[in-house]
C-alpha cells in the first residue's frame, strides 16, 4: 500500500457514545475523533449536549476533514443529525463530506445491497486484530448514569483505535 496516497486527504475516525439507541429518547454523551494524519485523539464531552455539538463542529471545521470514517457510521450520523435538528444547529457542510462506514464495507465489500450480516466491531476486531472492545455498548447508559465518565472516554478511545486498525487493514486489501 502506498502510505502517501492513504494520507492524501484530511480524514478522521468518528465514534459517539449515547444514552439510547434512539435519538428521540437519548442524548450524545461524547464524540471521539481520531485524526488519521497525526494519530491525535480528541474526545468531546460536555454536560450540555448543545455545547458538546458546537465544540465538535468547531473542531471538524478547523481541521477541514473531507472524509469521516466510522464503524456503523450511519448510527452516529443519524444521531448527530437528529440532535442538530433539536437544537437547530447549522453543521456547515458536515453531512456533505465523504462518509465511509467500515461496517457496510465489511458487509457488502462493494457498494451493493445484500443480505449479509455485518458483524459487530467486536466480532471483526477479535477475528482480524486479536483485540476486544473494552465492554459491550449496552453498558454505556449504565456507566453514564453512574457518572463513570473516565471509563466511557476510555471505551470511546478504544473504539476509535479498533476502527482505525480495521480501516488500515481494509485499505491494504482494497
Amino acid at each position: 500500500m502506498n502510505e502517501q496516497y492513504a494520507w492524501k486527504h484530511n480524514k478522521c475516525i468518528l465514534d459517539i457514545e449515547t444514552t439510547s439507541f434512539q435519538p428521540w429518547s437519548g442524548r450524545i454523551i461524547c464524540i471521539g475523533v481520531k485524526d488519521i494524519s497525526n494519530g491525535e485523539i480528541q474526545v468531546f464531552y460536555d454536560g450540555n449536549e448543545e455545547s458538546l455539538l458546537i465544540q465538535f463542529f468547531r473542531h471538524i471545521n478547523k481541521k477541514q476533514y473531507d472524509e469521516i470514517i466510522g464503524y456503523n457510521l450511519a448510527f452516529d450520523m443519524r444521531f448527530i443529525f437528529a440532535r442538530c435538528l433539536l437544537y437547530k444547529l447549522p453543521t456547515n457542510g458536515f453531512f456533505n463530506k465523504t462518509h465511509t462506514d467500515i461496517m457496510m464495507t465489511l458487509k457488502n465489500v462493494r457498494k451493493s445491497y445484500n443480505f449479509n450480516q455485518p458483524g459487530t466491531l467486536d466480532d471483526w476486531s477479535k477475528a482480524l486484530l486479536g483485540k476486544n472492545k473494552l465492554f459491550d455498548n449496552t453498558k454505556v447508559p449504565e456507566l453514564y448514569n453512574q457518572g463513570r465518565l473516565k471509563e466511557l472516554i476510555e471505551y470511546n478511545q478504544n473504539d476509535l483505535e479498533l476502527t482505525y486498525e480495521l480501516w488500515k487493514r481494509i485499505k491494504i486489501v482494497l
